[in-house]
């Protein structure tokens, strides 16, 4: 690399080498964890085959697995009662959302983390059925790091008219370069678990349970004040609970909120000539990976600027990235809500949404999972990034292997042209950049069309070979 760079860069450079000694003075390695929902383990290749391995154990166990959903939905009773437990414990509960960290070695191996999956929901003793409504992922460099934390529910009295939705998203590192103890961090955390809501057009009677661990006492108070300040900007209730105490950094929650209407989740409904939306561009996971891997390889600075991105450039796209990420996304809930027909009442396909989820760590390969749910083919004809030629020199230069994923990312919608309209200019008068990427073709099996020109976004083979290549 050139030493003769703007007046500005050895500093930036010298910046980042003292935030990566203060994470090494931790016990952790920013360098080998990937950022935001990255740190996911991965669903196609580990958590679904091992799902499938222990389903029918669970079930025998009186444990049952919901399908798959971005958040656990359920109606609403008179008394819910959340409490969490740490590797197991005893409390009758009705409903589960789990949250695991493990081992790279357990995350790499269908096999171990079936096990592991197995032992943590048979560890709950309850004389009642439990519903383990959503699950998530993420993995430790640290292999004493294992832990489940299992936020349970209990319901008891009649059923109300709405649905309570609970979800759990949890992260290491936001952002490698800033402090660990940034409000940020723990902003994008809860942004991102409550997306889950959001997205279903549930935000009434917000609450969060916080998940806070780190590897030293100043460190979890500073994330705990932190956690306050979240509830008290954005009015979202805080529930105190114990905490994992592995001493590994993990910023997250569990979250759960109400809707009166009903939910976007009507696959029998999607239909040819539906548009598929997305509500802002994708990807905000990108710039940061590749803000991150100049810092740490300051030769690939060359092959950026040879193709006529500066890094100033890159730095904007990462700090627009950062703050699409850390102010949860109430906007697109209100104008999903609003076009969902009331709690019990029938869909309407020229009046409501069909069905919604949002992108993030698997990227725009959520669009196959659910084109499979609706049981549509689905052509796309767009895929929108954050800044498409540093997603291109991201995917080029194997910093990240889908530059199309993203946190507290965007929602994609189905529904029909007369709806995706009325959507699309309500959230632009919201601020935000909507597009239609693509549409229904037919009912089928679930097909994907994209076009090759599309696929510079993604070179994982594992969610290529899901997709349907077509010539221009």
């Amino acid at each position: 690399m050139d030493i003769n760079k703007p007046s500005g860069m050895t500093d930036l450079f010298e910046r980042f080498r003292k935030n990566v000694e203060k994470y090494t003075r931790m016990g952790l390695n920013p360098l080998s964890l990937a950022t935001g929902c990255a740190v996911k383990v991965d669903l196609i290749d580990t958590v679904y085959p091992a799902l499938d391995r222990i389903r029918t154990k669970l079930l025998e166990n009186n444990v049952e697995i919901s399908p798959r959903e971005d958040t656990d939905i359920f109606v609403s009773r008179e008394e819910e009662t959340v409490k969490r437990l740490i590797d197991g414990g005893d409390f009758d509960a009705d409903r589960a959302v789990s949250l695991v960290q493990v081992s790279q070695q357990t995350a790499s191996s269908p096999e171990k983390f079936a096990e592991f999956l197995l032992r943590v929901y048979t560890s709950v003793r309850t004389r009642r059925r439990l519903v383990v409504g959503k699950g998530h992922s993420i993995v430790t460099t640290n292999p004493r790091g294992e832990v489940a934390v299992l936020d349970l529910i209990r319901l008891d009295g009649g059923e109300l008219k709405s649905y309570t939705l609970a979800n759990n998203d949890t992260i290491q590192i936001v952002d490698p370069l800033d402090d660990p103890g940034s409000q940020v961090q723990v902003d994008v955390a809860v942004s991102n678990a409550l997306n889950d809501l959001f997205t279903k057009g549930a935000f009434q009677d917000l609450k969060m349970i916080p998940v806070a661990d780190a590897p030293d006492p100043e460190l979890r108070k500073t994330l705990s004040s932190n956690f306050e300040s979240f509830s008290r900007r954005y009015n979202v209730g805080l529930v105190n609970e114990v905490q994992p105490d592995t001493g590994t950094l993990i910023i997250g929650a569990t979250v759960i909120g109400r809707t009166d209407h009903e939910l976007p989740t009507f696959y029998n409904e999607v239909e040819e000539g539906m548009e598929v939306l997305v509500t802002r561009p994708v990807g905000e996971l990108t710039p940061i990976n590749v803000h991150l891997w100049v810092m740490t390889v300051p030769e690939l600075l060359d092959a950026l600027e040879s193709r006529g991105i500066s890094l100033r450039r890159v730095e904007e796209v990462k700090d627009r990235a950062l703050k699409l990420m850390a102010i949860p996304n109430y906007a697109t809930a209100r104008v999903i809500y609003d076009h969902l027909p009331e709690f019990g009442r029938p869909f309407d396909k020229e009046s409501h949404i069909a069905m919604t989820t949002d992108v993030t760590g698997p990227g725009i390969f959520v669009v196959k999972e659910f084109a499979e749910k609706a049981r549509v083919d689905v052509e796309l004809h767009e895929i929108p990034v954050i800044d498409r030629d540093i997603c291109e020199f991201a995917t080029e230069n194997f910093i990240i292997p889908n530059s199309t994923a993203g946190t507290n990312g965007a929602t994609v919608i189905f529904a029909s042209r007369r709806v995706v309209d009325e959507v699309a200019q309500e959230l632009e008068r919201e601020g935000l950049e909507p597009r239609v990427i693509g549409k229904v073709l037919r009912k089928g099996n679930g097909t994907v069309y994209v076009e090759r020109e599309l696929l510079k976004l993604i070179h994982r083979e594992n969610i290529l070979k899901h997709f349907k290549v077509v010539e221009n």
